[in-house]
């Protein structure tokens, strides 16, 4: 759930030194002092839908290619799901919901510290009039890093066991059930126990996408070959491409990044180079899937959301690379 967005920052979202000391007993959010120093990231265990394997897109033939989900028309298969007019991104003072068209959901709890995200699977049927039922299939639960004023209390971020929302608890492996009801062209209630009134926003695309059985980058457990798109890093600050180079190794590309929705879990991404780092070739700009990335030009991407966190880049319709999200222990935001 979508700009190294923190939910309500995918969904896109987004204390300090005199006011931190002047509140010690509480427990506020992030601290601006200098952080301890960060593990390394924590990443995702395994493969995010083993539950659900994915079929080889038609026509990929990019060499070490991984395989994605079908071609599918969102508006089409909308068209027979009472999920239609739902899907989308739903965002709330403390809550957030993303219905994906290829069946996800990311639910964000913003309202408290840390900021928690749960995602799975989500079913929408039907009840009559504006309302629906929303079955909810947890696999994951994500917990942003927190540190409380005056450094207290410190976490840092992971994946939790289980998390209370709108008064009911979300675990991975179980279902929960939920209500919702639309109150307006651009709102629904979302209920547990508790309530919440969400508005439609237009969905956001953030966070780092890596090739699969590259947690370790420096031990990975694949390999690839020049030319590979290895990771898609979509900071808007400053992003960048890991570019596969010969020898086992990669080029990094930092680059301004622009991200376009397009329709239901696609979008458009525009990549503006501006330096380079590690394995690159002296007056060789570094290529992926196909693209050359010289600094001062740019170049296009379109981005497909998948299931089970990933997404599906391409240059092209036979030039695509499969990459899966990435989870940063050191993040607060939901990124």
């Amino acid at each position: 759930m979508s700009p190294g967005r923190s939910i309500c920052s995918v969904l896109g979202l987004a204390c300090v030194g005199l006011v931190l000391l002047a509140s010690c007993d509480g427990q506020a959010g992030p601290s601006t002092a200098p952080p301890v120093a960060s593990p390394p990231p924590v990443l995702p265990p395994g493969s995010p839908s083993e539950a659900s394997p994915p079929v080889a897109a038609e026509g990929s033939t990019l060499p070490g290619a991984s395989p994605v989900d079908p071609p599918r028309d969102p508006a089409a298969a909308g068209e027979a799901s009472p999920s239609a007019p739902l899907i989308g991104w739903w965002r709330g003072d403390r809550v957030c919901l993303e219905l994906f068209a290829n069946g996800d959901f990311e639910l964000s709890d913003l309202g408290d510290e840390p900021k928690v995200m749960v995602m799975g699977k989500a079913s929408v049927g039907a009840e009559g009039g504006d309302g629906f039922a929303l079955q909810l299939a947890t696999e994951r639960i994500w917990k942003g890093r927190y540190v409380s004023s005056c450094r207290k209390h410190h976490e840092y971020g992971g994946f939790i066991d289980s998390r209370d929302m709108l008064g009911v608890q979300f675990e991975p492996g179980t279902a929960t059930a939920l209500k919702l009801r639309r109150v307006g062209d651009a709102q629904v209630e979302l209920c547990g126990v508790a309530c919440a009134t969400l508005t439609r926003a237009t969905p956001a695309l953030g966070a780092r996408w890596r090739r699969a059985q590259m947690d370790f980058p420096d031990r990975p457990g694949a390999t690839w070959q020049a030319g590979d798109l290895l990771e898609l890093d979509l900071n808007t600050t400053l992003g960048h491409v890991w570019a596969g180079v010969a020898d086992g190794k990669f080029a990094t590309v930092y680059a301004r990044v622009e991200v376009q929705y397009v329709s239901p879990d696609r979008f458009r991404v525009t990549l503006r180079p501006e330096r380079y780092a590690d394995a690159v070739v002296a007056g060789v700009p570094p290529t992926a899937l196909g693209l050359r990335f010289p600094v001062g030009a740019s170049q296009v991407l379109d981005v497909r959301r998948l299931s089970g966190e990933r997404v599906e880049v391409c240059a092209a319709a036979d030039r695509c690379a499969t990459l899966e999200r990435q989870f940063d222990g050191g993040h607060y935001d939901l990124d």
